[in-house]
Formats: C-alpha cells, sequence, structure tokens
C-alpha cells in the first residue's frame, strides 16, 4: 500500500540527519550492542561521533519509533535493534542510494558536464513514497528506476487497462520514429520535455546517428531522472547534449535557461518533443496557453510532436476504475478535438491526429495493435512560416 505522509516526512527528516542513516545501516544487520554500534559505524563510516552523539541519535531514532531495546536472556544490558518502522525507512533508503549510486552506471562514453551536488540533498529530493510518472513509466517499459509506490500506482492502471504496458511500448516507438524522421528531414536541434528516464535509444543517440552533429536538451521535473542525466546522457564530440531540471508547468523557465541557451540556437527551426507528459497538465495549469507560448518562441520550419492519452476509444465501465490510481487529480486525458485545439496555428502532418500505432506503421513491430489497446493519439504539426 502506499506510505503515508508522516513516513515521507520522517524519511525526509531521517536523511537530513548526519548519523541516523549510517546508524540505521549498521541496525541493519541485526540487534547490536552499543560498542558494535560504535565499531560498525568506524567500519562504515571509517570514523565515529563520538559516544555521546551516538548516545543522542539514538535517543531520537526512539522517540521517533525507528529503534527499540530489547532485553538479553541472563544480563541487564540490552541489545539496539530497528523497529518495523525502521525496517521500513531503511528499505527506502537502500532503495535511493541503489538508484542514485553513481558506481551503479557504466558509462563508456563521455558524461554531460553538470555539476553535481551533495548526494545526502539528491537522495532528499527524491520522494520514493509518492508515484512518479517518470519512474511509473520506466516500470511499464521493464526498467528497473522506479520505486513500490511507482510500480503499485502501475498495477491499479493496469488491472483497468492490461495492456498499459504494450501502450507504453507503442508510445516510445513513437517517439524514436518521430525523431528518426525530423532528424532525416534535416532537423539538428531537440528540446525533449518530460523526457522521463532514460531508455536506450534516446533522442540525442537516434538525432545524433542521422547527423553527429546534432544538439538535444533534455527537460524534466523529477530529481531521479537528474540522477541518471548526469550519468548516463552523453553526446557525440560533434553534437551536444544538456539537460534542464525544470517544469513544463513553467515554460518561461525553460526558454530562458542557460543550458538550453548555450544549446540550442531558438532562432533555427528545432524539434519540439512532447511525449507523453500534456495529460499531466491539469487544464486549471492552462496546457494550451502553455502549449502557445512554447510555438509561439519557434522559428519557422520547427517542429513540434505530441502524443497523449485519450479515452475516446475506451469503454466507459472502464473509465471509473482508472479514477482509483489518479487519486490526485493529476492526470487528464482529452479528445480528439482538445488535442487538435492545442495545436491551432501549426500545419498537422499526414495522417494528423491520430493513434501512435498507425504512425509509420510499416517501421513498427507487427502486427499492429488497435487504438483501443494503446489509447493514445500521436500528432506532429510544423510551425508555419510568418
Amino acid at each position: 500500500m502506499f506510505v503515508t505522509l508522516d513516513l515521507q516526512s520522517l524519511f525526509k527528516e531521517t536523511l537530513t540527519r548526519v548519523w541516523h542513516v549510517p546508524i540505521l545501516k549498521v541496525l541493519g544487520s541485526g540487534p547490536a550492542r552499543y560498542a558494535d554500534i560504535r565499531d560498525g559505524l568506524v567500519k562504515l563510516r571509517e570514523s565515529s561521533p563520538g559516544d555521546g552523539t551516538i548516545s543522542t541519535e539514538l535517543r531520537i531514532l526512539r522517540s521517533k519509533g525507528l529503534v527499540e531495546q530489547l532485553s538479553q536472556p541472563n544480563t541487564t544490558k540490552k541489545l539496539w535493534a530497528l523497529t518495523d518502522l525502521g525496517k521500513t525507512v531503511l528499505r527506502l533508503i537502500d532503495e535511493v542510494d541503489s538508484l542514485t549510486n553513481p558506481e551503479n552506471f557504466q558509462v563508456k562514453e563521455r558524461r554531460i558536464e553538470m555539476p553535481i551536488s551533495d548526494s545526502q540533498e539528491r537522495a532528499a529530493a527524491i520522494d520514493p513514497t509518492v508515484p512518479h510518472p517518470a519512474r511509473r513509466y520506466d516500470y511499464l517499459l521493464g526498467g528497473k528506476d522506479n520505486f513500490a509506490a511507482d510500480r503499485e500506482s502501475a498495477h491499479e492502471i493496469e488491472a483497468v487497462m492490461p495492456t498499459v504496458r504494450l501502450a507504453a511500448r507503442e508510445n516510445r516507438g513513437f517517439l524514436q520514429r518521430a525523431v528518426k524522421y525530423l532528424a532525416g528531414e534535416g532537423v539538428s536541434q531537440f528540446l525533449d520535455i518530460g523526457s522521463g528516464i532514460p531508455t536506450s535509444p534516446n533522442t540525442h543517440e537516434i538525432a545524433q546517428a542521422i547527423d553527429p552533429a546534432a544538439q538535444v536538451v533534455y527537460v524534466d521535473n523529477d530529481p531521479l531522472v537528474l540522477t541518471h542525466a548526469r550519468a548516463l546522457l552523453t553526446s557525440t564530440p560533434e553534437g551536444k547534449t544538456a539537460y534542464i531540471n525544470a517544469d513544463l508547468r513553467d515554460p518561461e523557465g525553460i526558454l530562458n535557461d542557460d543550458q538550453l541557451r548555450s544549446t540550442i540556437d531558438l532562432s533555427k527551426p528545432i524539434g519540439i518533443i512532447l511525449v507523453a507528459v500534456l495529460h499531466f497538465i491539469r487544464d486549471d495549469e492552462d496546457p494550451k496557453g502553455i502549449i502557445t507560448r512554447i510555438i509561439g518562441s519557434l522559428a519557422p520550419g520547427s517542429w513540434v510532436v505530441i502524443s497523449h492519452v485519450t479515452f475516446d476509444h475506451m469503454p466507459s465501465a472502464a473509465l471509473s476504475g482508472l479514477e482509483k490510481p489518479n487519486r490526485d487529480g493529476r492526470f487528464r486525458a482529452r479528445s480528439r478535438d482538445e488535442l487538435a485545439d492545442f495545436m491551432t496555428g501549426l500545419d498537422l502532418m499526414d495522417p494528423g491526429i491520430q493513434s501512435i500505432a498507425h504512425w509509420w506503421a510499416d517501421e513498427a513491430p507487427q502486427p499492429r495493435p488497435t487504438v483501443e489497446d494503446v489509447a493514445i493519439y500521436g500528432a506532429i504539426g510544423r510551425v508555419k512560416a510568418s
């Protein structure tokens, strides 16, 4: 089940205490005497905070319900041990460690040049207790960079829409075919907003396979995606790749970002990738206004690639079941007409607003799925010459 808000706060607070995490890790091996905890900290951190600090930290951890003292037979001395709550928090910490430790990533090409902040601050920014679209999408694609909350959210969707994993794969295939097409048309600059956790081949890999000098900027608002971007996203020597930790709901912040401006020339045509991201923008957040602002910043001849979940083809009986995984109201499926309204002012490429299953169908895995199984529209438009 989903972790409560109290545990979210407790988890984040635990990460901010210098010795909380090391003590929990030592006790993760089993109940221990005070002296064993001290020795374990020396082995783990190559230093010990001192007896007074250890005692204080243990008392704080006990007051939070993360550790407890256990009696031993035939002695008055007690053992320190993790409570069930402490074990849960430690599991969350271990998951964050496994997903943010650079040693877990093997990078054969040069890394993006980007300052790396303190690992504890990065971990604190990642909330594993709340499902996030990027991590849930990673799970549906078969990835491992996700948490239990993300997986449970995906399972809830899958219970109502059994083909959701197929839809995720089809969506990824649509993105890859679209980037290949645009690069073949001479597009050498790409802005991929809502890029998600890297899943090869990524936008820059496809574009630079056609034009090694292609320049790509990725944007996402999940700190875990940022961690992977630093470790995994690479570029050819001729090209350039950058990453912005930003939110589509703040288009000005994206368009005026220094990294974007130093990587992409907005006075020349670019390809905007908005794949599976607009359905996370609520109506009250003005999605059309956001798209209009972005399109208005593009040079004539630029391209806009959009994919968007739709319920146009879904049985009405299934719609009520999708309310549970959308408990925060963040998700908003839209109709063909609503998507057409977003793309006002663009020259739509054939076949127009159509199921992603039908875009470049001859280049996609066969047999092709039905529009009902995929439930995602795709559209590509070009900015008209002024």
